[in-house]
């Protein structure tokens, strides 16, 4: 398994208008992609932080995602800015004790 963490602010337009814009159609986009396993949305509206919790399968499925034509075409959108992505490997073990991970 292997995780990461994007987080972006919004620029110019409002909460509702990200939902509609963004969250909505491509949720569903994204219950498709190859390897996720997991996306948990993430909103701050106090600091326009916003952005997503990604579980993968594998470092290589985060790898192929984050060079689509997706990903591509989202950090595009001009009303995101300061986009920042971090990855993390997902120790297995002590993940399944606290439930971040099902166990087998």
């Amino acid at each position: 398994m292997h995780a990461q963490i994007i987080t972006y602010k919004l620029n110019g337009i409002s909460n509702a208008e990200y939902a509609a814009r963004m969250v909505e159609p491509d949720a569903p986009i994204l219950a498709e992609v190859a390897g996720l396993h997991s996306k948990v949305w993430l909103a701050n509206p106090e600091t326009n932080t916003f952005g997503g919790f990604y579980l993968w399968h594998s470092r290589a499925d985060m790898e192929a995602f984050m060079a689509s034509e997706l990903v591509a075409t989202v950090v595009s959108r001009p009303f995101l800015s300061d986009i920042e992505v971090q990855d993390f490997e997902v120790p297995e073990a002590p993940s399944r004790i606290t439930r971040g991970l099902a166990a087998d």
